[in-house]
């Protein structure tokens, strides 16, 4: 069985240009797609002319893991494709006063109520990654700028938290940033394929604290820096507790960082 599931009013625009059905978006405006793995690749692609072009990410996932699929319906409820999972995650974030990348369709091939392909399709935000503003500013910003930066990464892993999501693949590279005033920023989140919801488990959520300090290069961040994102973090919530939750989640970041190389920006 092939579907097709659009948000909103997403079916009409993408008939416009013949966009309809699973292999319209698994194979022809997947074309080219490079990079990615065996289980899944993202490309980007753009629809319409001039000033009425908009932009999207299509990520295909290629026969999915039984692990994975077990994952998304314990998330679920329910029967749940990989596209379908990440397209859900999205919407409950942006629901939940959690930015992310905007949802307009997901696809799916099933066999026998299993997964054997699926993709997502998400605009493009208008703001920056993460790291991509590391690269290109970071150095050039006073001091109390960047810390401003870290604090409110902090701040808005903390409101992920509240709402008992876990993200095991918080990275820099993950994050995105809008200066909304001069001086102040909005972060959004990307990458939800891992996703958990319902964590109530502290442990759970401290690591995803622990893989965000193995993605902070020493080329940009400072310990002072690293530790500012765990303390952000906590604010209130632990008192006297901080300095041990800063040294749990460094332990924690350096078992990552022994088991696995950083990323570059």
């Amino acid at each position: 069985m092939h579907r097709v599931v659009f948000a909103d009013s997403w079916s009409g625009f993408f008939a416009e240009f013949g966009a309809e059905t699973f292999d319209d978006f698994f194979e022809r405006l997947a074309a080219g797609a490079t990079g990615g793995n065996s289980r899944r690749n993202v490309v980007r692609f753009s629809l319409g002319k001039d000033s009425q072009e908009k932009t999207f990410f299509i990520k295909r996932f290629f026969r999915p893991h039984f692990k994975d699929i077990v994952f998304a319906r314990q998330n679920i409820g329910e029967s749940c494709s990989q596209g379908r999972y990440e397209y859900e995650n999205a919407r409950f974030l942006i629901d939940n006063g959690i930015e992310s990348y905007r949802p307009v369709c997901y696809g799916e091939q099933m066999m026998w109520g299993i997964e054997a392909k699926s993709f997502v399709v998400t605009e493009e935000l208008q703001s920056t990654c993460l790291s991509d503003f590391v690269r290109e500013k970071w150095k050039a910003l006073e001091r109390r700028e960047q810390e401003k930066i870290i604090a409110g990464i902090g701040e808005f892993v903390r409101r992920i938290h509240a709402i008992n999501v876990s993200l095991p693949d918080l990275y820099v590279y993950h994050i995105y940033l809008t200066e909304s005033a001069p001086g102040e920023y909005d972060f959004a989140v990307i990458d939800l394929h891992r996703m958990s919801r319902n964590v109530t488990n502290k442990h759970r959520k401290l690591k995803n604290l622990a893989r965000f300090r193995h993605s902070m290069l020493d080329d940009y961040f400072d310990d002072e820096l690293k530790d500012l994102f765990t303390k952000s973090y906590a604010a209130d919530n632990l008192g006297s507790d901080v300095n041990a939750l800063i040294a749990q989640v460094k332990r924690w970041s350096k078992a990552i960082s022994a088991k696995r190389k950083q990323k570059p920006y």
